[in-house]
């Protein structure tokens, strides 16, 4: 599908001038699609991905319609979430809401990992014993910087997808990250934006106890960066058959400039959310942080103000300043070598992960690879209708189910 916000290959959208000012009255927006075409020459050589699907946009024209079919491809925001900011901050404000959408009960398991350090797995529905023989499809879920899987987005994700009344039901873990959502910290390695180790042994422990079960990714915003960075460091020896992000910021540089901007919702909204939660995090583990010998300043954590100071007091310790552990942690240069099915949804009213960040041009050379952007829904909202909802559950659904399918048909 082309739009006017397909631009050559290594550029990026230029800055949205004044974009959360937009006005959204119920009015029905096209999803616009980047991705590569079938019609243009490959820096990938022999690229097949599955089946008789040498490309991702095979899968999408095949098996899902909500992203190509121009009469099905739309969203309309909800009328009273006119911007940008009023769409993030909602998702922000209601992260506790229960609904008949999202009131589910999870089922916990902590896990080790291989660095001494303790994550939490929440599943849903809960574990099963078959283990070894399941091959239920498995979609592990990573939330965003601060985030549980107690947030409503992620609560809603899980049982959409495991009570699905077409296509393939799937069991959902949400991986709590180190020191979140209660999981006691046993190390004093913080979880940051840009190592993946954690992730990858939760992948391998999983592949080891479902050996017969496919693994899809979903992250959403820091979870979606560290995301799309396994998958570019795994290349095609990634065990996922595929992976989806969700207001991936990409440039965690641009991210921090964006979010530093003095407006109310930065000031009001998200540095009090963000740390707030910080500092209770610090508060339950402050013995074992004061003890380690990464030498953390515990009186000026419990006083951030800010991302960024945090950030400097904890991830980027080991770097000149925090903008060079952003810079660092970027995923923007890891979608050129991903190899598995890749589906990112972005909004170009996003206040945190910036349109202008999105790398363009590797979705547009990258067969692997899909760019569902959305003109409206901010930063993990994306509700539509009078009474809010989640757009993006049913295309989620739809391009997991549509993967799978093309993966069963090349197994048989």
């Amino acid at each position: 599908m082309t739009t006017s916000l397909l631009v050559s290959a290594g550029a990026r959208l230029a800055e949205p001038l004044a974009i959360t000012s937009l006005r959204v009255q119920a009015t029905s927006f096209p999803v616009q699609l980047v991705t590569w075409q079938p019609s243009h020459a490959s820096p990938i050589k022999g690229h097949q991905i599955y089946g008789q699907a040498r490309s991702i946009r095979s899968i999408l024209d095949s098996h899902c319609p909500l992203l190509t079919d121009p009469l099905l491809a739309r969203m309309t925001p909800t009328p009273f979430l006119n911007s940008g900011n009023l769409q993030s901050q909602y998702c922000i404000l209601n992260a506790l809401k229960r609904d008949r959408h999202s009131n589910i009960v999870y089922d916990r398991e902590l896990g080790a990992m291989s660095n001494g350090g303790t994550i939490s797995l929440d599943w849903y529905p809960a574990r099963r014993p078959l283990g070894y023989l399941d091959s239920t499809p498995i979609v592990v879920v990573m939330s965003g910087i601060a985030g549980s899987s107690y947030e409503y987005h992620i609560r809603c994700l899980a049982m959409s997808l495991a009570n699905q009344s077409k296509g393939r039901e799937c069991r959902v873990v949400v991986m709590n990250h180190r020191g979140t959502s209660k999981t006691p910290l046993t190390t004093g390695k913080l979880y940051d934006a840009r190592d993946t180790g954690d992730f990858c042994d939760i992948i391998q422990g999983l592949k080891n106890s479902y050996p017969q079960a496919p693994l899809v990714g979903v992250g959403f915003s820091m979870g979606a960066n560290l995301l799309t960075r396994y998958l570019g460091e795994q290349g095609s020896k990634s065990p996922l058959v595929a992976g989806i992000a969700i207001c991936c910021p990409f440039d965690m540089h641009a991210l921090a400039v964006a979010v530093h901007r003095k407006s109310l919702f930065n000031d009001q909204v998200f540095h009090p959310t963000l740390t707030s939660a910080f500092k209770r995090m610090a508060m339950r583990n402050y013995d074992v942080l004061k003890a380690s010998s990464i030498g953390y300043d515990m009186d000026a954590i419990m006083n951030v103000k800010c991302l960024t100071e945090f950030d400097s007091l904890t991830h980027a310790k080991t770097y000149k300043d925090c903008w060079d552990y952003y810079r660092d942690s970027s995923s923007v240069a890891h979608v050129g070598y991903i190899r598995t099915p890749y589906l990112a949804i972005n909004t170009v009213d996003d206040p945190t992960s910036v349109a202008r960040s999105i790398p363009l041009g590797h979705f547009r050379e990258n067969p692997y690879t899909a760019l569902a952007l959305l003109e409206h829904g901010g930063h993990l909202g994306l509700f539509t209708g009078i009474n809010p909802e989640i757009w993006y559950l049913n295309p989620v659904a739809e391009f997991i189910n549509g993967v799978l399918t093309s993966r069963q048909a090349l197994i048989l």
